[in-house]
């Protein structure tokens, strides 16, 4: 069984079901598998092989969901590009994995360089020759023929690459197949499933569009990730699910406390891509109700390694953790002499099963050092409880070593986060001659709200004492983050270094 075939299972028992919403336009299950087959052949056709490598560029949209079923029917290789990239970087991304096909809105064609690759412009003007459309017309009524093994790579998917050459992380159709079951297992999708895919479906949140078709369930595009019509959305189309990095959490759970939308249907408020404030979580649950869910993973492990449902995380005492581990991976913590750790006790967070990539594109170096006896080795410190229930605390190299004490950024972050006028914050180390590295912090403040550097210092020394509280504390109007939303220490680190002492 290939990941196709969950649609293809749901297309033969409920042809008929909306499997698509984008605003006013529906597909069903049946339209969304013949139109996936189509363009599936006339991308073999156009690529000239059985399996070309196919790029996608572009935002959230029934176009751009049905060139990623395309993929699948193909057997084609994938390799999600993000909109919100810098020039440059898509430019080296379509370098390394050199596509033979380019499927593109034509709002982003602008965003790259390359002339030499075959183009589909998924939402062209009447008359353009390389329309979607029409390829998808031409070929209609065919079904693409290709074979491979479950071992075969399926996607080519890009972790970092900011600076640098970019890491290409090799998955296979075997690690989809796992993570599809792995996040049906675990979410228990129904057939009534509305699905609101708004972080770019590209990455993390297209990852659960197969679970939710494999369910009948019926996944709702938009590419607007602005609060008030998330929260408008969600209302009018009975949105039930939903996945989202913490940043766009937390911009949902000012609106809704400022502006309450009844959200009846809602079931799963699903978040993960980073670390998430406790306190944040805690307003989460009052601003939602009991639906406050995660999920962890990385690229080279995707998005399943750990997981917890609502009623996993209901006692308090779970909702700082991200899960128990996912129901097809083997996690465990390990010292740094290769020791399997115990309960509470904190190590590397490792992992092994059919969840984990092939390998990096063209560095085997890299790999040799990720993957050491079939385990991954995830850069992540942490530590499973005694009832099964995994907690990070950091990247290894994120660790500030101070006065000879380690401190994780995560326990600082999560006591600052605790003050009301902090919206977001991220902790970091500098070089310091005293202490080796010193604690420093950069925070945005939540509107209207008020703090000084001493007001912050204070309140941080009450909870941690002075080991722990950062020397400096920087106020930025806006943190850098990733295209996907992910708040990046080393830059707010720079940023921070850059910036004259607040105190002065």
């Amino acid at each position: 069984m290939f990941p196709i075939d969950f649609l293809r299972h749901a297309a033969v028992a409920t042809p008929s079901r909306t499997a698509v919403l984008d605003g006013e336009r529906a597909c069903s299950y049946a339209e969304l598998l013949q139109r996936a087959d189509a363009l599936a052949a006339g991308l073999q056709a156009l690529a000239g092989k059985a399996r070309p490598t196919v790029a996608i560029l572009g935002p959230n949209s029934m176009e751009m969901l049905v060139a990623l079923m395309a993929i699948h029917a193909g057997g084609s290789i994938l390799v999600p590009l993000n909109g919100r990239n810098a020039n440059a970087e898509l430019d080296a991304q379509i370098l390394r994995v050199r596509p033979d096909v380019l499927v593109v809105h034509k709002r982003y064609v602008e965003k790259y360089s390359a002339v030499d690759i075959s183009t589909v412009i998924a939402d062209a003007d009447a008359g353009d020759p390389r329309a979607m459309a029409a390829l998808e017309q031409t070929h209609r009524g065919r079904r693409a023929e290709w074979t491979a093994a479950l071992t075969d790579v399926n996607a080519i998917k890009f972790t970092g690459g900011s600076s640098g050459i970019p890491k290409g992380v090799m998955q296979s159709f075997r690690s989809l197949n796992t993570l599809i079951a792995s996040v049906m297992i675990t979410f228990r999708f129904e057939a009534d499933e509305r699905y609101l895919c708004v972080a770019p479906m590209t990455h993390a949140a297209g990852a659960f569009i197969l679970p939710v078709l494999a369910a009948g369930g019926c996944v709702v595009c938009s590419a607007d990730p602005k609060p008030a019509p998330v929260l408008d959305l969600m209302a009018g189309a009975g949105v039930t699910a939903i996945w989202m990095p913490p940043t766009m959490m937390y911009t949902l759970i000012d609106e809704q406390r400022a502006q309450p939308r009844a959200l009846p249907a809602l079931r799963h408020l699903i978040w993960g891509g980073a670390p998430a404030a406790l306190a944040r979580l805690r307003e989460a649950r009052h601003a939602f109700g009991p639906v406050v869910e995660t999920i962890f993973g990385q690229t080279e492990a995707p998005l399943m390694l750990a997981a917890a449902r609502a009623e996993d995380v209901a006692d308090e005492k779970h909702l700082a953790s991200v899960g128990r581990v996912g129901p097809l991976a083997d996690v465990g913590i390990f010292s740094d002499d290769g020791r399997r750790l115990g309960p509470n006790e904190l190590g590397e967070v490792r992992a092994r099963g059919d969840l984990l990539m092939n390998a990096y594109l063209d560095m085997p170096e890299e790999t040799a050092k990720t993957l050491v006896d079939g385990w991954l080795h995830t850069g992540d410190v942490g530590y499973i409880d005694e009832d099964g229930y995994l907690y990070l605390k950091d990247r290894i190299r994120d660790v500030i070593i101070s006065g000879g004490f380690n401190v994780y950024p995560s326990d600082v972050e999560a006591a600052i986060a605790e003050h009301p006028a902090v919206s977001e914050v991220v902790v970091f180390g500098v070089p310091d001659d005293h202490w080796g590295e010193r604690v420093e912090a950069a925070m945005e403040l939540r509107p209207g709200c008020l703090a000084t550097q001493e007001d912050l210092i204070g309140y941080c020394k009450e909870r941690m004492g002075s080991v722990k509280t950062p020397k400096r504390i920087h106020f930025v109007e806006a943190l850098p983050r990733s295209p996907v939303g992910k708040v990046l220490r080393r830059e707010a680190r720079g940023m921070a270094m850059g910036l004259p002492d607040p105190a002065a």
